[in-house]
């Protein structure tokens, strides 16, 4: 389904690669105007962007500085003229136990999963008021609600984007912005590759493990933008304040 975007512009956090480079990708084949804020700029600037021309633009960003997502918003209002639309996508995902988590672990994944969405939140607002309202989406995770024992922290900062984005609805609603958070189950990005790779898992792994799911297999990024842009859309004017699984069916396990 195609959603009219033309004149929004969209500011994409962690937009460079995995479930936000394909959300960022949608927003530009339906003629949004996108700025991608990530610390990876300069590897993704090639020929799979290159179709898009002056209406994708890179700034490289450590959401974990308030600076940072504050000059990605200033950069996205000189550029584009405003911002409509903010997509917090940027996360880590470290495999790590309660008990081989570190304070120093908890804190990275703390900073980058929650605070991360916070700084955003808190840069972005303004502008979306400015443009007489918008819409946020958060990428949350299906291990909000119950995750693996491996992913104790990871789960853990996923739960809090929920309870923000709960909050963030009821305090912006009177200025015609939407907060929603999108959950995706197990998704095969580069990273989630990698992950698996330093586990010693066999190439053809993904698609064994994924005939066991419920829809026969493990999503792709491409599965989650659709939803992130029917949030985006005029045609979920009226929702708010709520979280959608894209999960394939794997919340039923849980």
């Amino acid at each position: 389904m195609q959603y009219p975007f033309a004149g929004k512009v969209a500011l994409i956090t962690g937009g460079a690669s995995g479930i936000g480079k394909a959300i960022a990708k949608r927003f530009v084949q339906n003629g949004a105007s996108v700025v991608i804020a990530d610390l990876c700029v300069e590897a993704t600037i090639d020929a799979d962007w290159k179709q898009a021309g002056t209406s994708l633009q890179f700034v490289r960003v450590d959401v974990r500085r308030e600076a940072d997502l504050l000059d990605a918003v200033r950069f996205a209002k000189a550029t584009f003229g405003g911002l409509d639309i903010l997509v917090n996508s940027a996360g880590i995902f470290p495999r790590a136990t309660i008990q081989n988590t570190t304070a120093e672990l908890w804190d990275k994944i703390m900073e980058v999963n929650l605070k991360g969405v916070y700084h955003a939140c808190r840069a972005a607002i303004p502008e979306i008021i400015e443009r007489g309202g918008g819409a946020i989406i958060n990428i949350g995770s299906l291990n909000a609600f119950g995750g693996t024992p491996d992913l104790f922290a990871y789960s853990t900062s996923k739960g809090g984007v929920v309870t923000l984005t709960v909050n963030l609805a009821r305090s912006l609603a009177k200025h015609k912005i939407r907060v929603n958070c999108v959950h995706p189950g197990w998704v095969l990005t580069e990273g989630e590759k990698e992950v698996q790779k330093q586990g010693g898992r066999p190439d053809n792994w993904y698609e064994t493990e994924g005939e066991k799911l419920p829809l026969g297999r493990i999503q792709t990024p491409e599965d989650i933008a659709p939803c992130v842009l029917f949030l985006a859309s005029d045609e979920a004017s009226q929702i708010t304040g709520q979280s959608l699984a894209v999960d394939g069916g794997l919340g039923f396990h849980y």
